[in-house]
């Protein structure tokens, strides 16, 4: 068969692109995705995506901007449904053909062609038509290399879409791809007046980016210079749109099943089955889904669906006469069936049953609450169910009270777990040992945050004898407790028997979260005793072994991001400590864990190594303002974040206040008798010592004795990361006193072990000018830290004291201090003899 030829120029539906939709006002190109489109040579680009995403005006776009060699074809198909003769008729037409061709002649004819043509489809069919698209198909696999199609449609065409694909013929734009950033919406909002800038970000966060929405609140709330474009009264050009644009010709029962799942935050085929019906809900869910109205995958979870928010919301307004509470608890129901507590517990509350809620809350355990964002969630379920609600039965006040206790809120925690006096089944003995034995057990933990340990330790060894074994994860807790307090009080052999016994109880049970959460009590063992790279490797094989994908759903894997990130710390690998402190703080804050105090932490120490003392503040005001909105105990954080506070005193030369800070929480610690240190940091009460031992040398006080005592304590507990700082501060201060011969014993044994730990950084002393992990910070055998180099640094470039003090932030005193210990670790008497000593040496 001999190709047709065109009928002319005429029979192009447009020329020189004069019959191209024009543009919208206020137009912003798309210059991004037009680049994307123009750049691609394929067979077939596809632009799917809901009503009001602005395909036809890209599509217009790229048209406009066709290369010479081709020649667009413009093909409005206006949504109709239609047939494959329609369409075979339309086409010839279009390209010049005799409209009589039927689908073989025009098969023939586009297999033929040799003219170079963008074959351009707006608005393709929105019902669903099988025959249709697999016409659409077959011209499209058919038709010479020298044609392009491009094909914009509110649903994805049942063409062999994925032969395509792997043949490199197919491109597409989607929804997200065609939605407007942030930064567009502050562009489009710049070219209509600058006194709509401040709406870019709500505007943004309500419409998601869908260009429609977008355009149609600005337009309604034009010429208003006060308030934003958010309100109900701006909604109503948006609901005109909705009814004609989307609702228009949908069948009634579709349309009833898009209202409702508008209702619902996610659901699946087998829910909607459940909600609208047995053999007709999974039906109209790909019903909606084949018409490309507003349904889109979960991210992250397989085979889960919503509604487009901004289109959901508007749904649910138009519908907020009709009443959902049974819809909602219908899916209560779904959900608590399959044991999904959380939205079980969501859908009773949005169907106003605040007391089935609470049924369904009974039924979380102590692990559940480390699960997702449940302990968060929790905390806030408590300010939507009535408060007798949440004490009506042992269950909820038990779960409440672990809840405020796993977040640090002590008084809370203890006076919920006070109501379980009000239930004392006398006839069930063992109920009742059990009752008293949880509270014995939540008094313990609240015991140990507020450092009293006797009584920690009698109320958690009694709550262990009592608990049953359905109780395993509350005994599991209790094991956790009294091996971090262990190791607060240096028994470091009896914390890894207890800790290995718990740890073997977390296996029996096959609980991956407490496994972790135990090892983590290993790995800080391991800190203890500063064996850095020991208890790295430990987390890291947690990490290869347990389930990552359960623990990336917890607050456990922050912790263990935090941890890595101190360990990375301590061993000078900065690059590394930074990415997992931030990494940590990130996951700690997403769940409401406070935890993250330790990311601020390690951030502020990685700051003051830097010399920026303006952000380690900043950090450690972060740290205590998270801790003070969540309410959480003093005595879990206060003394930690002193003595950070101290350090940075120190740095600035405001050795008072330091020296202020450090002797409150000793008195504190003295007045309440106790040594038992806050969680996660079990050096806390000799770091304050020796910090203020340091501060008694700077005046000219002999601490000898003082840091010998700290040193024989610390090596007797096993604490040798500790050690390793003091046989320093040992040496420094039998230097101060004339000392010099046991000052380079104290110095030397000192150093030894500082390198057989590859102990780099030690605490708050991270310093940017550190070597790489694993070499050696200087020649010789006698080291120069990082602070020490940079002010040696500043020596050589002729600075005085003063200077020196002023550059670095530090007083003229701790210049002082590093300038006679630089001497004496280079075997020197002045400054111009170090200087030329450490050039020698290649310090310089």
């Amino acid at each position: 068969m001999t190709a047709y030829a065109p009928s002319g120029v005429v029979g192009l539906p447009f020329c020189g692109k004069t019959l191209l939709p024009r543009q919208p006002p206020g137009h912003l190109p798309r210059e991004q995705l037009q680049r994307r489109l123009l750049a691609r040579e394929c067979r077939l680009r596809l632009l799917i995506a809901p009503a009001g995403f602005g395909k036809s005006v890209l599509l217009a776009d790229c048209a406009r901007a066709c290369p010479p060699e081709y020649t667009p074809v413009w093909l409005n198909c206006s949504g109709q449904v239609s047939s494959p003769e329609a369409l075979c008729r339309q086409l010839a037409l279009a390209l010049g053909y005799p409209p009589e061709l039927d689908e073989a002649a025009l098969q023939h004819a586009l297999e033929q062609e040799r003219r170079a043509l963008w074959i351009m489809l707006n608005d393709y069919s929105r019902e669903p038509q099988g025959d249709l698209d697999a016409c659409l198909d077959r011209l499209v696999g058919v038709a010479s290399d020298s044609i392009s199609w491009w094909l914009g449609s509110r649903r994805r065409p049942a063409c062999n879409l994925p032969r395509l694909m792997l043949e490199g013929e197919l491109f597409e734009l989607n929804a997200a791809d065609l939605a407007f950033s942030q930064e567009e919406v502050a562009s489009w909002l710049a070219l209509e007046g600058d006194e709509h800038g401040a709406w870019a970000e709500p505007l943004y966060v309500q419409t998601a980016g869908w260009p429609a929405a977008l355009r149609l609140r600005l337009l309604a709330a034009q010429g208003e210079r006060s308030g934003l474009p958010l309100c109900e009264e701006h909604s109503a050009l948006l609901r005109d749109y909705l009814e004609h644009e989307v609702l228009q010709g949908l069948p009634a029962d579709l349309e009833q099943a898009l209202g409702q799942l508008a209702q619902i935050p996610r659901f699946s085929a087998e829910l909607c089955e459940h909600l609208l019906g047995v053999g007709e809900g999974a039906a109209w869910l790909e019903a909606l889904r084949a018409r490309g109205l507003f349904i889109v995958e979960v991210e992250g979870a397989a085979d889960w669906y919503e509604v487009f928010p901004p289109f959901a919301l508007l749904m649910r307004r138009r519908a907020r006469s009709e009443p959902c509470s049974s819809l909602h608890l219908h899916a209560s129901q779904w959900f608590a069936a399959r044991g999904e507590i959380r939205p079980a517990v969501e859908h009773a509350l949005k169907g106003g049953q605040p007391d089935v809620a609470a049924s369904f809350l009974e039924r979380y355990t102590e692990e559940q609450l480390l699960q997702g964002q449940e302990l968060a969630q929790i905390l806030c379920w408590r300010n939507e169910l009535p408060d007798g609600l949440l004490s009506s039965t042992p269950r909820l006040i038990l779960l409440n009270a672990w809840a405020l206790l796993l977040v640090g809120r002590l008084d809370e925690a203890l006076a919920c777990a006070d109501q379980l006096q009000r239930f004392q089944p006398r006839a069930d003995g063992e109920r009742l040992r059990e009752l008293f034995a949880q509270w014995q057990a939540i008094q313990g933990i609240a015991a140990y945050g507020r450092a009293c340990p006797e009584q920690a330790r009698g109320h958690l060894l009694e709550a262990l004898a009592v608990l049953p074994e359905r109780a395993w994860s509350q005994a599991l807790l209790c094991r956790s407790v009294l091996t971090q307090m262990a190791i607060g009080e240096g028994r470091l052999e009896e914390a890894q028997r207890l800790g290995y016994e718990a740890l073997k109880q977390a296996r029996l049970h096959g609980s991956a979260v407490f496994e972790a959460l135990l090892e983590l009590d290993h790995a800080l063992l391991l800190e203890a005793r500063g064996e850095f790279a020991r208890a790295e490797k430990l987390l890291q094989r947690v990490v290869e072994q347990l389930d990552l994908q359960l623990l990336r759903q917890t607050p456990v894997w922050g912790r263990i991001l935090l941890r890595l990130g101190r360990l990375a710390l301590r061993q000078g690998a900065l690059a590394d400590a930074e990415r997992h402190l931030q990494d940590g703080l990130e996951q700690a804050l997403h769940f409401g864990d406070p935890g993250a105090f330790h990311g601020y932490l390690g951030l502020a120490e990685l700051a003051a190594g830097r010399g920026d003392l303006a952000d380690a503040f900043a950090r450690l005001a972060e740290a205590e303002r998270l801790m003070q909105r969540q309410w959480v105990a003093d005595t879990l954080y206060r003394g930690v974040l002193l003595l950070a506070s101290s350090h940075l005193w120190l740095r600035q030369g405001h050795q008072e206040r330091a020296r202020e800070a450090l002797t409150r929480v000793l008195n504190y610690l003295r007045r309440a008798q106790s040594e038992l240190p806050p969680p996660n940091f079990p050096e806390l009460l000799p770091r304050l010592q020796h910090l203020l031992l340091r501060l008694d040398q700077a005046q000219g006080v002999d601490v000898r004795q003082g840091l010998a005592q700290l040193l024989e304590d610390a090596l007797v507990r096993g604490r040798q990361a500790l050690a390793c700082e003091l046989w320093l501060s040992h040496a420094e201060a039998c230097a101060a006193c004339g000392d010099e011969a046991q000052a380079s014993r104290s110095r030397e044994a000192g150093q030894a072990l500082r390198r057989s730990l590859n102990y780099q950084c030690l605490w708050f002393e991270a310093e940017a000018g550190l070597p790489p992990q694993g070499a050696p910070a200087s020649g010789g055998d006698t080291p120069l830290s990082g602070r020490e180099v940079a002010v040696l640094r500043l020596i050589a470039q002729g600075c005085s004291n003063q200077e020196v003090a002023e550059q670095l932030f530090i007083s003229l005193h701790t210049v002082k201090t590093h300038a006679r210990r630089i001497n004496g670790k280079l075997g020197v008497a002045r400054r111009t003899q170090a200087v030329a000593r450490a050039k020698a040496l290649g310090l310089l």
